[in-house]
Protein backbone atom coordinates (compact mmCIF):
# COMPACT_ATOMS: atom_id res chain seq x y z
CA UNK A 1 0.00 0.00 0.00
CA UNK A 2 3.17 2.47 -0.63
CA UNK A 3 2.23 1.58 -4.08
CA UNK A 4 0.72 5.37 -5.89
CA UNK A 5 -2.07 5.74 -8.54
CA UNK A 6 -2.81 9.25 -10.12
CA UNK A 7 -4.51 10.25 -7.33
CA UNK A 8 -1.75 9.69 -4.55
CA UNK A 9 -0.24 7.42 -1.98
CA UNK A 10 -2.70 3.74 -2.01
CA UNK A 11 -2.69 3.84 1.72
CA UNK A 12 -3.72 7.75 2.27
CA UNK A 13 -6.56 6.65 -0.21
CA UNK A 14 -7.81 3.69 1.20
CA UNK A 15 -8.07 5.54 4.56
CA UNK A 16 -9.66 8.69 2.88
CA UNK A 17 -12.63 5.31 1.76
CA UNK A 18 -12.63 4.09 5.12
CA UNK A 19 -13.92 7.60 6.86
CA UNK A 20 -16.37 7.97 4.07
CA UNK A 21 -17.28 4.48 4.64
CA UNK A 22 -18.01 4.99 7.80
CA UNK A 23 -20.01 8.11 7.58
CA UNK A 24 -22.14 6.49 5.55
CA UNK A 25 -23.81 4.93 8.71
CA UNK A 26 -26.07 5.93 10.67
CA UNK A 27 -24.49 7.82 13.87
CA UNK A 28 -26.06 4.98 16.32
CA UNK A 29 -23.84 2.03 14.07
CA UNK A 30 -21.31 -0.26 15.83
CA UNK A 31 -17.63 -0.21 13.64
CA UNK A 32 -14.59 -2.47 14.42
CA UNK A 33 -11.22 -1.78 12.41
CA UNK A 34 -9.54 -5.00 11.15
CA UNK A 35 -5.91 -4.79 9.77
CA UNK A 36 -2.84 -6.83 9.22
CA UNK A 37 -1.51 -6.12 12.61
CA UNK A 38 -4.83 -7.93 14.49
CA UNK A 39 -4.62 -5.28 17.36
CA UNK A 40 -6.21 -6.01 20.62
CA UNK A 41 -7.21 -2.47 20.78
CA UNK A 42 -9.30 -2.88 18.00
CA UNK A 43 -11.34 -5.73 19.00
CA UNK A 44 -14.19 -3.79 20.61
CA UNK A 45 -16.57 -1.93 19.03
CA UNK A 46 -16.76 2.01 18.50
CA UNK A 47 -19.19 4.87 17.10
CA UNK A 48 -17.68 6.85 14.07
CA UNK A 49 -15.54 9.06 15.39
CA UNK A 50 -13.25 6.81 17.30
CA UNK A 51 -12.77 4.78 14.62
CA UNK A 52 -11.77 7.64 12.40
CA UNK A 53 -9.09 8.14 15.05
CA UNK A 54 -8.12 4.28 14.59
CA UNK A 55 -8.40 4.89 10.71
CA UNK A 56 -5.86 7.84 11.01
CA UNK A 57 -3.01 5.86 13.02
CA UNK A 58 -2.75 3.28 10.37
CA UNK A 59 0.79 2.68 8.95
CA UNK A 60 1.79 0.17 6.89
CA UNK A 61 2.94 -3.26 8.52
CA UNK A 62 5.24 -5.96 7.87
CA UNK A 63 2.63 -8.70 8.07
CA UNK A 64 -0.11 -9.66 6.32
CA UNK A 65 -3.48 -11.73 6.51
CA UNK A 66 -5.44 -13.37 3.70
CA UNK A 67 -8.89 -12.44 3.15
CA UNK A 68 -10.02 -16.15 4.99
CA UNK A 69 -7.95 -14.81 8.45
CA UNK A 70 -9.86 -11.22 8.20
CA UNK A 71 -12.98 -12.88 7.53
CA UNK A 72 -12.60 -15.13 10.56
CA UNK A 73 -11.44 -12.34 12.79
CA UNK A 74 -14.88 -10.18 11.77
CA UNK A 75 -16.85 -13.27 12.46
CA UNK A 76 -14.90 -13.85 16.45
CA UNK A 77 -16.03 -9.85 16.58
CA UNK A 78 -19.44 -10.14 15.69
CA UNK A 79 -22.12 -12.68 14.82
CA UNK A 80 -24.89 -10.15 14.32
CA UNK A 81 -25.45 -8.79 10.45
CA UNK A 82 -22.68 -7.49 9.25
CA UNK A 83 -21.21 -5.52 6.41
CA UNK A 84 -17.11 -5.79 6.04
CA UNK A 85 -15.67 -3.92 3.78
CA UNK A 86 -12.33 -4.63 2.27
CA UNK A 87 -9.87 -2.00 1.21
CA UNK A 88 -6.91 -2.88 0.02
CA UNK A 89 -4.70 -3.26 -3.21
CA UNK A 90 -6.16 -7.03 -4.49
CA UNK A 91 -2.65 -8.03 -4.30
CA UNK A 92 -3.25 -12.26 -4.52
CA UNK A 93 0.06 -13.31 -2.62
CA UNK A 94 -1.78 -11.40 0.63
CA UNK A 95 -5.43 -11.93 -0.35
CA UNK A 96 -4.94 -15.47 -1.32
CA UNK A 97 -9.15 -15.43 -2.65
CA UNK A 98 -8.95 -19.29 -3.73
CA UNK A 99 -8.67 -20.43 -0.32
CA UNK A 100 -12.12 -19.06 0.10
CA UNK A 101 -15.13 -20.74 -0.70
CA UNK A 102 -17.82 -19.87 1.70
CA UNK A 103 -19.55 -16.82 3.69
CA UNK A 104 -21.29 -16.70 6.46
CA UNK A 105 -25.08 -15.43 5.40
CA UNK A 106 -24.66 -12.83 8.12
CA UNK A 107 -22.04 -11.42 6.53
CA UNK A 108 -22.30 -8.69 3.40
CA UNK A 109 -19.14 -8.55 1.90
CA UNK A 110 -17.74 -5.69 0.05
CA UNK A 111 -14.43 -5.60 -2.02
CA UNK A 112 -13.37 -2.05 -2.64
CA UNK A 113 -9.82 -2.45 -4.91
CA UNK A 114 -7.27 0.70 -5.24
CA UNK A 115 -5.72 0.16 -8.55
CA UNK A 116 -1.91 1.33 -8.82
CA UNK A 117 0.24 2.25 -11.25
CA UNK A 118 2.43 -0.34 -12.86
CA UNK A 119 5.10 -1.94 -10.79
CA UNK A 120 7.97 -0.17 -11.06
CA UNK A 121 9.91 -1.15 -7.71
CA UNK A 122 13.20 -2.63 -7.11
CA UNK A 123 13.90 -4.84 -4.52
CA UNK A 124 16.68 -6.88 -2.46
CA UNK A 125 15.36 -10.21 -1.77
CA UNK A 126 18.25 -11.50 0.50
CA UNK A 127 21.79 -11.56 1.37
CA UNK A 128 24.13 -14.41 2.73
CA UNK A 129 27.78 -15.57 3.20
CA UNK A 130 29.25 -19.13 2.27
CA UNK A 131 31.52 -19.57 5.00
CA UNK A 132 30.13 -21.20 8.11
CA UNK A 133 32.42 -19.86 10.34
CA UNK A 134 33.22 -15.59 10.03
CA UNK A 135 36.52 -14.36 11.69
CA UNK A 136 37.04 -10.52 11.51
CA UNK A 137 40.48 -10.76 10.46
CA UNK A 138 39.90 -12.98 7.29
CA UNK A 139 38.47 -10.74 3.96
CA UNK A 140 34.61 -11.19 3.47
CA UNK A 141 31.98 -11.95 1.12
CA UNK A 142 29.10 -11.06 0.98
CA UNK A 143 26.34 -11.77 -1.85
CA UNK A 144 22.97 -10.26 -2.31
CA UNK A 145 20.11 -10.66 -5.17
CA UNK A 146 18.62 -7.32 -6.27
CA UNK A 147 15.64 -7.73 -9.01
CA UNK A 148 13.89 -5.28 -11.09
CA UNK A 149 10.40 -5.88 -10.74
CA UNK A 150 9.38 -3.44 -13.67
CA UNK A 151 8.57 -4.02 -17.50
CA UNK A 152 11.67 -1.18 -17.83
CA UNK A 153 14.97 -1.56 -17.94
CA UNK A 154 16.82 -0.09 -15.17
CA UNK A 155 20.54 1.50 -15.44
CA UNK A 156 23.13 2.52 -13.30
CA UNK A 157 21.20 1.63 -10.29
CA UNK A 158 23.19 2.05 -6.81
CA UNK A 159 23.62 -0.55 -4.45
CA UNK A 160 25.43 0.50 -1.18
CA UNK A 161 27.22 -1.47 1.66
CA UNK A 162 27.12 0.00 4.92
CA UNK A 163 28.81 -1.75 8.13
CA UNK A 164 28.71 -0.72 11.63
CA UNK A 165 27.15 2.95 10.44
CA UNK A 166 29.65 3.70 7.90
CA UNK A 167 29.60 2.93 4.18
CA UNK A 168 31.74 0.17 2.72
CA UNK A 169 31.51 -0.08 -0.95
CA UNK A 170 29.09 0.94 -3.48
CA UNK A 171 28.10 -0.64 -7.03
CA UNK A 172 26.70 0.08 -10.06
CA UNK A 173 24.04 -2.63 -11.48
CA UNK A 174 22.08 -2.90 -14.74
CA UNK A 175 18.96 -4.60 -15.02
CA UNK A 176 16.44 -6.14 -17.27
CA UNK A 177 12.56 -6.45 -16.81
CA UNK A 178 11.72 -8.72 -14.50
CA UNK A 179 15.97 -9.58 -14.15
CA UNK A 180 17.11 -10.71 -11.04
CA UNK A 181 21.11 -10.40 -10.80
CA UNK A 182 22.99 -11.39 -7.88
CA UNK A 183 26.25 -9.38 -7.04
CA UNK A 184 29.07 -9.37 -3.93
CA UNK A 185 30.99 -7.07 -1.77
CA UNK A 186 34.22 -8.31 -0.29
CA UNK A 187 35.40 -6.24 2.78
CA UNK A 188 37.38 -6.67 6.39
CA UNK A 189 34.98 -6.15 8.65
CA UNK A 190 35.80 -4.04 11.68
CA UNK A 191 37.95 -5.07 14.84
CA UNK A 192 34.27 -6.00 17.15
CA UNK A 193 32.42 -9.04 18.54
CA UNK A 194 29.09 -7.64 16.16
CA UNK A 195 29.55 -6.43 13.18
CA UNK A 196 25.93 -4.65 12.07
CA UNK A 197 25.82 -4.17 8.44
CA UNK A 198 23.01 -3.16 5.53
CA UNK A 199 22.70 -3.57 1.93
CA UNK A 200 20.64 -0.25 0.68
CA UNK A 201 19.51 0.92 -2.69
CA UNK A 202 17.26 4.07 -2.61
CA UNK A 203 13.71 3.57 -4.85
CA UNK A 204 10.29 5.14 -4.89
CA UNK A 205 7.76 4.97 -4.11
CA UNK A 206 7.52 1.57 -2.50
CA UNK A 207 10.84 1.54 -0.04
CA UNK A 208 9.75 -1.53 2.49
CA UNK A 209 12.37 -3.59 0.45
CA UNK A 210 15.07 -1.31 -0.16
CA UNK A 211 17.17 -2.35 2.90
CA UNK A 212 18.60 -5.66 3.68
CA UNK A 213 20.15 -5.96 7.38
CA UNK A 214 22.40 -8.87 8.92
CA UNK A 215 24.73 -9.25 11.38
CA UNK A 216 28.15 -10.90 11.63
CA UNK A 217 29.32 -12.50 14.85
CA UNK A 218 33.39 -13.49 15.40
CA UNK A 219 33.51 -17.16 16.11
CA UNK A 220 36.09 -18.45 17.83
CA UNK A 221 37.96 -21.54 16.67
CA UNK A 222 36.42 -24.57 17.07
CA UNK A 223 37.86 -26.99 20.17
CA UNK A 224 37.67 -30.94 18.44
CA UNK A 225 38.65 -34.18 19.90
CA UNK A 226 38.97 -37.31 18.89
CA UNK A 227 39.00 -40.32 21.47
CA UNK A 228 40.24 -43.34 19.78
CA UNK A 229 40.72 -47.46 20.84
CA UNK A 230 43.99 -47.29 19.41
CA UNK A 231 45.18 -45.26 16.50
CA UNK A 232 43.97 -41.87 15.30
CA UNK A 233 42.21 -42.27 12.00
CA UNK A 234 43.71 -40.70 9.12
CA UNK A 235 40.59 -38.97 7.27
CA UNK A 236 39.52 -37.41 10.77
CA UNK A 237 42.47 -36.11 11.37
CA UNK A 238 43.57 -34.79 7.35
CA UNK A 239 40.43 -33.22 7.61
CA UNK A 240 40.52 -30.90 10.90
CA UNK A 241 44.54 -30.64 11.72
CA UNK A 242 44.96 -29.01 8.21
CA UNK A 243 42.40 -26.33 8.93
CA UNK A 244 44.63 -24.43 12.00
CA UNK A 245 42.88 -21.38 11.38
CA UNK A 246 39.26 -22.81 12.32
CA UNK A 247 39.74 -26.01 14.25
CA UNK A 248 42.03 -26.34 17.57
CA UNK A 249 41.99 -30.35 17.05
CA UNK A 250 43.28 -33.05 19.24
CA UNK A 251 44.06 -36.93 19.30
CA UNK A 252 43.81 -38.72 22.36
CA UNK A 253 43.59 -42.50 23.31
CA UNK A 254 40.80 -43.95 25.53
CA UNK A 255 43.20 -45.12 27.88
CA UNK A 256 45.14 -41.77 28.48
CA UNK A 257 41.60 -39.41 28.34
CA UNK A 258 42.41 -35.86 30.13
CA UNK A 259 38.88 -35.52 32.00
CA UNK A 260 39.63 -32.38 32.97
CA UNK A 261 40.15 -30.48 29.30
CA UNK A 262 36.40 -32.55 27.99
CA UNK A 263 34.22 -29.58 28.79
CA UNK A 264 36.53 -26.98 26.81
CA UNK A 265 35.82 -29.04 23.59
CA UNK A 266 32.65 -28.04 21.09
CA UNK A 267 32.78 -31.45 19.56
CA UNK A 268 34.32 -34.84 20.06
CA UNK A 269 34.62 -37.86 18.19
CA UNK A 270 33.97 -41.52 19.70
CA UNK A 271 36.46 -43.23 16.71
CA UNK A 272 35.70 -47.03 17.37
CA UNK A 273 35.88 -47.22 21.34
CA UNK A 274 35.21 -51.16 22.11
CA UNK A 275 34.23 -50.47 26.13
CA UNK A 276 32.93 -47.81 27.78
CA UNK A 277 33.82 -46.92 31.12
CA UNK A 278 31.58 -45.63 33.68
CA UNK A 279 33.29 -42.40 34.30
CA UNK A 280 33.73 -41.89 30.18
CA UNK A 281 29.75 -41.98 29.86
CA UNK A 282 29.01 -40.05 32.90
CA UNK A 283 31.73 -37.09 31.45
CA UNK A 284 29.96 -37.40 27.99
CA UNK A 285 26.40 -36.92 29.16
CA UNK A 286 27.39 -33.81 31.04
CA UNK A 287 29.25 -32.54 28.04
CA UNK A 288 25.64 -33.29 26.09
CA UNK A 289 23.77 -31.87 28.48
CA UNK A 290 25.15 -28.84 28.61
CA UNK A 291 25.72 -28.31 24.46
CA UNK A 292 28.57 -30.10 23.25
CA UNK A 293 27.93 -32.50 20.48
CA UNK A 294 29.21 -36.16 20.07
CA UNK A 295 29.70 -38.40 16.88
CA UNK A 296 30.19 -42.52 17.74
CA UNK A 297 31.64 -44.63 15.15
CA UNK A 298 30.98 -48.21 16.55
CA UNK A 299 34.67 -50.42 15.71
CA UNK A 300 34.87 -53.33 13.58
CA UNK A 301 34.16 -55.97 16.48
CA UNK A 302 31.80 -55.39 18.51
CA UNK A 303 30.45 -57.46 21.77
CA UNK A 304 26.90 -56.14 21.13
CA UNK A 305 26.01 -56.63 24.53
CA UNK A 306 28.13 -54.63 26.42
CA UNK A 307 28.36 -52.34 23.69
CA UNK A 308 24.60 -51.29 23.33
CA UNK A 309 24.62 -50.74 27.05
CA UNK A 310 26.77 -48.03 26.37
CA UNK A 311 24.97 -47.14 24.30
CA UNK A 312 21.67 -47.05 25.84
CA UNK A 313 23.49 -45.16 28.59
CA UNK A 314 24.35 -42.09 26.20
CA UNK A 315 21.57 -42.58 23.16
CA UNK A 316 18.02 -44.35 22.90
CA UNK A 317 18.57 -46.17 20.35
CA UNK A 318 20.78 -49.66 20.00
CA UNK A 319 23.12 -51.57 17.48
CA UNK A 320 22.00 -55.13 15.80
CA UNK A 321 24.24 -57.83 14.42
CA UNK A 322 26.64 -57.87 12.03
CA UNK A 323 24.71 -57.15 8.20
CA UNK A 324 27.04 -58.00 5.18
CA UNK A 325 25.61 -56.71 2.51
CA UNK A 326 26.36 -54.18 -0.30
CA UNK A 327 24.37 -51.31 -0.02
CA UNK A 328 24.09 -47.78 -1.08
CA UNK A 329 23.39 -44.08 0.61
CA UNK A 330 20.42 -42.67 -1.50
CA UNK A 331 18.75 -40.39 0.84
CA UNK A 332 19.67 -36.75 2.14
CA UNK A 333 18.36 -35.17 4.79
CA UNK A 334 18.86 -31.61 3.02
CA UNK A 335 16.35 -30.53 5.59
CA UNK A 336 19.09 -31.10 8.49
CA UNK A 337 20.95 -27.89 9.72
CA UNK A 338 24.33 -29.59 8.43
CA UNK A 339 23.08 -29.80 4.60
CA UNK A 340 20.90 -26.57 4.30
CA UNK A 341 23.66 -24.70 2.49
CA UNK A 342 25.89 -27.68 1.12
CA UNK A 343 23.49 -28.54 -1.98
CA UNK A 344 22.03 -26.42 -5.29
CA UNK A 345 19.09 -28.07 -7.05
CA UNK A 346 18.68 -31.97 -7.65
CA UNK A 347 21.18 -34.16 -6.34
CA UNK A 348 19.79 -37.39 -7.85
CA UNK A 349 22.22 -38.05 -10.03
CA UNK A 350 25.22 -38.17 -6.98
CA UNK A 351 27.31 -40.89 -6.76
CA UNK A 352 25.99 -42.00 -3.31
CA UNK A 353 28.51 -43.60 -0.89
CA UNK A 354 28.97 -47.28 -1.20
CA UNK A 355 28.34 -49.45 2.47
CA UNK A 356 29.66 -52.98 2.58
CA UNK A 357 29.48 -53.95 5.96
CA UNK A 358 27.33 -52.76 8.66
CA UNK A 359 25.21 -52.68 12.45
CA UNK A 360 22.00 -51.91 11.50
CA UNK A 361 20.67 -48.67 14.28
CA UNK A 362 17.52 -49.82 15.84
CA UNK A 363 15.22 -46.63 16.58
CA UNK A 364 12.37 -47.15 19.40
CA UNK A 365 8.89 -45.93 17.94
CA UNK A 366 9.19 -42.83 20.66
CA UNK A 367 12.69 -42.09 19.85
CA UNK A 368 13.03 -38.18 18.96
CA UNK A 369 16.03 -39.06 16.82
CA UNK A 370 16.62 -37.76 12.75
CA UNK A 371 17.98 -39.97 10.28
CA UNK A 372 20.42 -37.82 8.35
CA UNK A 373 21.49 -40.39 5.97
CA UNK A 374 19.83 -44.03 5.32
CA UNK A 375 20.69 -46.23 2.43
CA UNK A 376 18.51 -47.85 -0.08
CA UNK A 377 16.86 -50.83 1.99
CA UNK A 378 15.86 -47.79 4.40
CA UNK A 379 18.57 -48.71 7.02
CA UNK A 380 19.95 -45.79 8.59
CA UNK A 381 23.40 -44.90 8.16
CA UNK A 382 23.81 -41.69 10.30
CA UNK A 383 21.12 -41.05 13.22
CA UNK A 384 20.88 -37.62 15.38
CA UNK A 385 19.57 -37.48 18.62
CA UNK A 386 18.80 -33.98 20.29
CA UNK A 387 19.52 -34.31 24.23
CA UNK A 388 18.72 -31.62 26.64
CA UNK A 389 21.11 -28.69 24.75
CA UNK A 390 23.44 -30.93 22.86
CA UNK A 391 23.44 -33.72 19.64
CA UNK A 392 24.37 -37.18 19.43
CA UNK A 393 25.60 -38.24 16.06
CA UNK A 394 25.59 -42.17 16.02
CA UNK A 395 26.55 -43.76 12.16
CA UNK A 396 26.32 -47.56 11.80
CA UNK A 397 30.03 -48.66 10.77
CA UNK A 398 33.26 -47.63 11.24
CA UNK A 399 35.10 -45.28 9.26
CA UNK A 400 36.85 -48.42 7.22
CA UNK A 401 37.23 -49.09 3.60
CA UNK A 402 36.42 -52.56 4.37
CA UNK A 403 33.16 -51.20 5.69
CA UNK A 404 32.45 -48.69 3.74
CA UNK A 405 33.80 -46.07 1.40
CA UNK A 406 32.49 -42.75 3.20
CA UNK A 407 35.50 -41.56 4.29
CA UNK A 408 37.00 -41.12 0.48
CA UNK A 409 33.74 -39.67 -0.76
CA UNK A 410 32.89 -35.82 -1.40
CA UNK A 411 30.06 -36.08 1.29
CA UNK A 412 32.17 -36.97 4.07
CA UNK A 413 34.26 -33.55 4.28
CA UNK A 414 30.85 -31.33 4.89
CA UNK A 415 29.01 -34.15 6.85
CA UNK A 416 31.96 -33.68 9.29
CA UNK A 417 32.75 -29.97 9.08
CA UNK A 418 29.44 -29.05 9.89
CA UNK A 419 28.38 -31.50 12.55
CA UNK A 420 31.56 -30.03 14.15
CA UNK A 421 31.00 -26.52 13.25
CA UNK A 422 27.24 -26.47 13.93
CA UNK A 423 27.75 -25.46 17.77
CA UNK A 424 29.44 -22.22 16.78
CA UNK A 425 28.88 -21.91 12.92
CA UNK A 426 26.52 -18.89 12.18
CA UNK A 427 23.77 -20.27 10.70
CA UNK A 428 21.46 -17.06 9.05
CA UNK A 429 22.97 -13.90 9.29
CA UNK A 430 19.49 -12.44 9.53
CA UNK A 431 15.72 -12.98 10.59
CA UNK A 432 12.82 -12.50 8.26
CA UNK A 433 10.18 -11.03 10.11
CA UNK A 434 6.68 -13.32 10.03
CA UNK A 435 4.23 -14.40 13.22
CA UNK A 436 6.03 -17.92 13.51
CA UNK A 437 9.48 -16.12 13.84
CA UNK A 438 12.00 -17.35 16.33
CA UNK A 439 16.00 -17.45 16.62
CA UNK A 440 19.07 -19.32 18.82
CA UNK A 441 22.14 -17.41 20.30
CA UNK A 442 25.09 -19.18 21.27
CA UNK A 443 25.59 -16.28 23.48
CA UNK A 444 23.40 -17.35 25.76
CA UNK A 445 24.26 -20.08 28.28
CA UNK A 446 21.79 -20.57 31.53
CA UNK A 447 18.19 -21.59 30.19
CA UNK A 448 17.16 -20.28 33.31
CA UNK A 449 18.25 -16.91 32.78
CA UNK A 450 15.70 -14.45 31.21
CA UNK A 451 16.20 -12.89 27.70
CA UNK A 452 15.17 -9.88 26.72
CA UNK A 453 14.95 -8.83 22.88
CA UNK A 454 15.27 -5.59 22.26
CA UNK A 455 14.99 -1.69 19.99
CA UNK A 456 15.01 1.76 20.68
CA UNK A 457 10.80 1.05 21.11
CA UNK A 458 10.53 -2.26 22.45
CA UNK A 459 11.17 -4.52 24.90
CA UNK A 460 10.09 -8.53 24.11
CA UNK A 461 10.90 -11.27 26.86
CA UNK A 462 10.70 -14.40 24.43
CA UNK A 463 9.59 -18.02 25.78
CA UNK A 464 12.04 -20.65 24.78
CA UNK A 465 12.34 -24.34 24.51
CA UNK A 466 14.83 -26.81 23.36
CA UNK A 467 15.12 -28.16 19.91
CA UNK A 468 17.68 -30.05 18.34
CA UNK A 469 20.00 -29.61 21.24
CA UNK A 470 19.66 -25.72 20.77
CA UNK A 471 17.18 -23.33 23.10
CA UNK A 472 15.10 -21.45 21.27
CA UNK A 473 13.11 -18.31 21.49
CA UNK A 474 9.71 -17.62 20.48
CA UNK A 475 9.10 -13.77 19.42
CA UNK A 476 5.08 -14.40 19.42
CA UNK A 477 4.76 -12.13 16.07
CA UNK A 478 6.21 -9.36 18.16
CA UNK A 479 8.59 -8.24 15.85
CA UNK A 480 7.13 -5.70 13.43
CA UNK A 481 9.40 -3.49 12.49
CA UNK A 482 12.82 -4.39 10.38
CA UNK A 483 16.61 -3.69 11.56
CA UNK A 484 18.23 -4.55 14.54
CA UNK A 485 17.29 -6.19 17.66
CA UNK A 486 19.75 -6.74 20.48
CA UNK A 487 20.15 -9.78 22.90
CA UNK A 488 20.13 -8.75 26.64
CA UNK A 489 20.44 -10.87 29.99
CA UNK A 490 21.01 -9.07 33.14
CA UNK A 491 21.13 -5.79 31.19
CA UNK A 492 24.02 -6.54 29.57
CA UNK A 493 23.61 -6.90 25.72
CA UNK A 494 24.86 -10.82 24.86
CA UNK A 495 24.29 -10.72 21.20
CA UNK A 496 22.17 -8.64 18.37
CA UNK A 497 20.26 -10.26 15.70
CA UNK A 498 19.12 -8.75 12.11
CA UNK A 499 15.06 -8.58 11.19
CA UNK A 500 14.31 -7.78 7.55
CA UNK A 501 10.47 -7.37 6.19
CA UNK A 502 8.89 -10.61 4.19
CA UNK A 503 9.83 -9.65 0.39
CA UNK A 504 6.13 -11.15 -0.90
CA UNK A 505 4.68 -8.28 -1.77
CA UNK A 506 7.61 -7.01 -3.81
CA UNK A 507 6.28 -8.64 -6.84
CA UNK A 508 2.97 -7.05 -7.42
CA UNK A 509 0.56 -9.23 -8.23
CA UNK A 510 -2.88 -7.13 -7.88
CA UNK A 511 -6.10 -8.92 -9.08
CA UNK A 512 -8.06 -6.54 -11.69
CA UNK A 513 -11.93 -6.30 -11.68
CA UNK A 514 -12.74 -8.72 -13.98
CA UNK A 515 -10.84 -11.29 -12.26
CA UNK A 516 -12.66 -10.52 -8.74
CA UNK A 517 -15.66 -10.95 -10.45
CA UNK A 518 -14.67 -14.09 -12.03
CA UNK A 519 -13.92 -15.91 -8.38
CA UNK A 520 -17.15 -14.06 -7.44
CA UNK A 521 -18.70 -16.07 -10.01
CA UNK A 522 -17.14 -19.03 -9.68
CA UNK A 523 -17.95 -19.91 -5.81
CA UNK A 524 -21.76 -18.61 -6.24
CA UNK A 525 -21.75 -16.15 -3.41
CA UNK A 526 -24.55 -13.94 -3.20
CA UNK A 527 -23.35 -11.73 -0.88
CA UNK A 528 -20.23 -10.43 -1.87
CA UNK A 529 -19.80 -6.81 -4.07
CA UNK A 530 -17.31 -4.88 -5.81
CA UNK A 531 -17.64 -1.59 -5.32
CA UNK A 532 -15.19 0.24 -8.01
CA UNK A 533 -15.60 3.91 -7.59
CA UNK A 534 -14.67 7.00 -5.92
CA UNK A 535 -15.52 8.32 -2.69
CA UNK A 536 -18.93 10.03 -3.30
CA UNK A 537 -20.05 7.45 -5.07
CA UNK A 538 -19.14 4.84 -2.75
CA UNK A 539 -20.99 6.78 -0.36
CA UNK A 540 -24.03 7.19 -2.60
CA UNK A 541 -23.91 3.12 -2.92
CA UNK A 542 -23.88 2.46 0.81
CA UNK A 543 -26.61 5.03 1.04
CA UNK A 544 -28.78 3.16 -1.11
CA UNK A 545 -28.23 0.12 0.79
CA UNK A 546 -29.28 1.56 3.84
CA UNK A 547 -32.22 2.67 2.69
CA UNK A 548 -32.76 -0.60 1.14
CA UNK A 549 -32.77 -1.47 5.07
CA UNK A 550 -34.79 0.99 5.87
CA UNK A 551 -37.73 0.41 3.56
CA UNK A 552 -37.14 -3.20 5.10
CA UNK A 553 -38.01 -1.79 8.66
CA UNK A 554 -40.37 0.52 7.93
CA UNK A 555 -42.35 -1.90 5.88
CA UNK A 556 -42.05 -4.88 8.96
CA UNK A 557 -43.78 -2.07 11.39
CA UNK A 558 -46.49 -0.93 8.83
CA UNK A 559 -47.44 -4.82 8.49
CA UNK A 560 -47.66 -4.93 12.59
CA UNK A 561 -49.35 -1.24 12.46
CA UNK A 562 -52.25 -3.01 9.98
CA UNK A 563 -52.18 -6.17 12.01
CA UNK A 564 -52.80 -4.59 14.85
CA UNK A 565 -55.39 -2.06 13.27
CA UNK A 566 -57.00 -5.46 12.21
CA UNK A 567 -57.65 -6.53 15.68
CA UNK A 568 -59.23 -4.03 16.62
CA UNK A 569 -61.61 -3.61 13.93
CA UNK A 570 -62.66 -7.00 14.35
CA UNK A 571 -63.20 -6.59 18.27
CA UNK A 572 -65.32 -3.57 17.78
CA UNK A 573 -67.48 -4.82 14.94
CA UNK A 574 -68.21 -7.62 17.43
CA UNK A 575 -68.98 -5.04 20.32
Amino acid sequence: MDAENEKGRLLSISKEKARNISKAYPAESNFWLINNEFLAQHNQSANANVISNYIDAIKTSAHSKTLSQIINKQTSLSTENCHLYIISDMQNSGLEVERLSKLDSNTSLFLVPLIPNLNNNLSIDSCWINSPIFKNEQATTIYTTITNQSNKIVKEQAVFLELNGKQKSQQYINLNAKESKTISFTFMADKTTINKGVIKINDHPITFDNNCYFTLKHSRKVNVLSINFANSNTAITTLFGNDTATFNYNNSSVNNINYNTLNQQDFIFINEIEQFSSGLINTLNKFVVNGGSIAIFPPKDIDLTLYNKSLLQLVTSILSALKVKHSTIDNINRNHPIYQQVFEGKIDKINFPVIHEYYPIIIPNKSNSISILSQENKDIFLASFPKEKGLIYLFNSPLNTQYNNFSKHALFVPTLLNMATSSVRISAIYNSIRPEDYFSSSAIQNKDELVHLKNNTIDIVPTQKTHLGKQIFYTHNQISENGFYSIEVENKIVDAIAYNYSTNESKSNCLSIKELQEWINSIGLENIQILNSDSSELIATITETQKGKEFWKIALILSLLFFATEILLIKLIKS
